[in-house]
């Protein structure tokens, strides 16, 4: 069974135009390099030593 479930995510452009270069660049999917993206962010903030907190203002902006 799959756990992965769709998310419509919407991206400012520079992102989404991110996106895309690395997944051309990796010979990945764009959805390949988000779940890497966000895999990554997850690691750096578990890791021994990590600090900081996120917050997500109204304009759908994350601030560290």
């Amino acid at each position: 069974m799959n756990s992965r479930k769709p998310m419509q995510l919407r991206l400012p452009q520079e992102l989404k135009e991110w996106i895309k270069a690395e997944s051309d660049r990796n010979g990945n999917s764009q959805n390949s390099e988000v779940i890497r993206a966000i895999r990554a962010a997850k690691d750096r903030r578990s890791a021994p030593g990590a600090f900081g907190k996120i917050t997500i203002d109204q304009g759908d902006n994350a601030r560290c």
